[in-house]
């Protein structure tokens, strides 16, 4: 299925492109902020080829596409005929919504900790095979190159 007939699949899931409030994406889902939640299919949404989940978080509904994302994004904004100037007067019409402690607080943790995570993540891997390779007794602790690894991967906690 194209990205184009399954962005039409998607807006037709959440009830229309009447029912669309506001559109964006993050690195992996399409978030939506949609005037009535009870027109959404969400099994129509789930069952399309490209999807790999859907659901509702909050006050949003996401529909999770993965590293390509973008691509669905920019066919979404055609369809729907948003771009930047749209969005700021889209945004400008509407009453701020107010966000709760909690939801503040997670946004700020995940927008500073997010772009890390794959380091650490790759860090984290390097030391556990390093441990597990001297645990076997496959290579010695005392090794400038083991040393120098385990450092470069330490550098990334640091």
């Amino acid at each position: 299925m194209s990205t184009l007939k399954t962005v039409q699949e998607i807006i037709s899931g959440v009830g229309g492109e009447q029912n669309i409030d506001n559109a964006w994406h993050c690195m992996t889902r399409l978030r939506f902020d949609l005037k009535d939640k009870s027109k959404v299919d969400v099994e129509k949404i789930k069952g399309l080829e490209a999807v790999l989940g859907a659901q509702f978080n909050q006050d949003q509904f996401q529909v999770i596409l993965g590293p390509k994302v973008t691509e669905y994004y920019n066919a979404l904004a055609k369809e729907l005929k948003i771009g930047d100037a749209d969005q700021e007067e889209h945004k400008d019409s509407q009453p701020e919504k107010k966000t709760g402690l909690v939801t503040l607080f997670m946004n700020i943790v995940s927008g500073v900790f997010g772009p890390i995570v794959p380091a650490i993540a790759g860090a984290g891997m390097i030391k556990g095979l390093l441990s597990g390779l001297l645990a076997l007794g496959y290579i010695s602790d005392q090794s400038p190159t083991v040393q120098i690894i385990n450092m470069i991967a330490s550098g990334v906690f640091t």
